[in-house]
């Protein structure tokens, strides 16, 4: 096992050696970022439940998050392509380190949808501006692997984070709000950080900028341009909607089905998430380069069960060995969900990438905002089990179907 990773992490540091410096830079934000994230994940909607909240209040926190971001989308992929990356970027930085701080000092559930909405709104900013930095930094037959090497690299630097809190969650408490509150201050102070080596290291890309076109169409001929060279855009759009909308109708969830349904404590749902990490250390890059070579969709179709497997091995487990492979396997929705970004980068050019980005953002949105809300109305009223049923209904009944009317993108 040891000789498999470090082979891994070899090809992988000779992979991003290739590349350009923004996208070394962007990677390194993105692990850093996925370490402090993975400090609170599997307890944020634990805190949120220590401070008051309820299986509903849970699902509109994250539907006020969603309708910030698809609201901001669209204005922000545009203000990207028309006045350059970096000032956004950092903006977004700065905003994540504001969002943990009120996370930190929050006396109750309300408070925590200021820091979501602040949340939204850094992760809709950096998430662009790591759209942009691909497509520039990148070439297409890299595009699937240096997707997954991104979250690959984040996988190694974070697959610590929740074994390191678990014991820090004992000392200052256990999982109470006072136990995990001080986890919070530790995201804030890294983000500190992440923003000062990001101002320092970070290039404006050379590309094509809309501001320096001859001709000045506006924001809604802007955004007419995209449709101008056809191809499947807008069915793309549906696709990528039904893409996010399992995870915002689980990932409120799923530590709380496991803490709550099924007994786990602090330290099994630490190794629930070291599990899903370890698995897209060994099985990322690999699938990544198996996507360049043999196709997207052909390794989306074939990592698709694999996620239903996870989830119905949440519901129906019964014992510990159970839950930490059902964690295991819910790292395939990420990587299949890594392949289908390659393909979502190579349907525009570069110059365009920013007004792309915020779009698909924006119908993202309308179908993701209700969907935490109704989550927790599934929950309340049909069982915790349907949260994660019905996803698995929708992926397979309306995505799958649509995305074979899609063509391959890479070679393209």
């Amino acid at each position: 096992m040891t000789d498999v990773v470090a082979t891994t992490v070899e090809r992988a540091i000779g992979f991003v050696r290739r590349q350009k410096h923004n996208y070394r830079v962007a990677i390194t934000r993105s692990a850093v970022n996925s370490f402090l994230l993975n400090l609170t994940a599997q307890y944020d909607s634990i805190y949120a439940v220590a401070l008051g909240a309820d299986s509903v209040a849970l699902g509109t926190i994250s539907s006020i998050g969603n309708g910030i971001a698809a609201l901001i989308s669209t204005p922000v992929g545009w203000l990207v392509d028309r006045y350059g990356l970096k000032r956004f970027y950092l903006l977004g930085i700065g905003l994540l380190a504001g969002g943990a701080l009120i996370y930190a000092l929050a006396p109750n559930w309300q408070v925590i949808i200021a820091a979501t909405i602040l949340l939204s709104i850094s992760m809709r900013l950096t998430g662009t501006g790591c759209s942009v930095i691909c497509a520039d930094s990148v070439r297409n037959k890299d595009r699937a692997t240096a997707q997954n090497l991104c979250v690959t690299f984040a996988s190694l630097l974070s697959m610590i984070a929740p074994l390191a809190a678990a014991p820090l969650v004992t000392a200052f408490g256990g999982m109470t709000a006072e136990g995990i509150r001080p986890l919070y201050h530790i995201r804030f102070v890294g983000y500190g950080l992440v923003f000062l080596f990001v101002a320092a290291q970070l290039r404006e890309p050379r590309r094509v900028r809309m501001a320096e076109a001859r001709a000045d169409p506006g924001f809604i001929g802007d955004f007419k341009q995209l449709f101008e060279g056809g191809g499947p855009l807008r069915r793309w759009m549906m696709i990528s909607s039904l893409t996010w909308l399992p995870m915002a109708m689980t990932s409120p969830f799923l530590q709380l089905f496991a803490h709550q349904v099924k007994g786990a404590d602090q330290y099994l749902l630490g190794v629930m998430t070291t599990s899903m990490i370890l698995a897209r250390i060994l099985f990322g890059i690999p699938l990544g380069r198996l996507a360049d070579r043999m196709g997207r969709k052909k390794v989306i179709y074939f990592l698709t069960p694999l996620w239903y497997a996870s989830n119905l091995l949440l519901i129906f487990s019964f014992n510990s060995a159970t839950l930490i492979l059902a964690g295991a396997l819910q790292t395939f929705y990420a990587i299949s969900s890594g392949v289908a970004g390659a393909m979502t980068l190579e349907l525009v050019p570069v110059e365009q990438m920013g007004r792309w980005s915020g779009l698909l953002g924006l119908f993202r949105g309308l179908v993701t905002i209700p969907a935490p809300f109704l989550g927790g109305l599934i929950w309340k009223g049909l069982g915790p089990a349907y949260v994660f049923l019905i996803p698995i209904a929708v992926d397979l009944l309306l995505k799958i179907p649509l995305l074979t009317t899609i063509p391959e993108t890479l070679g393209s």
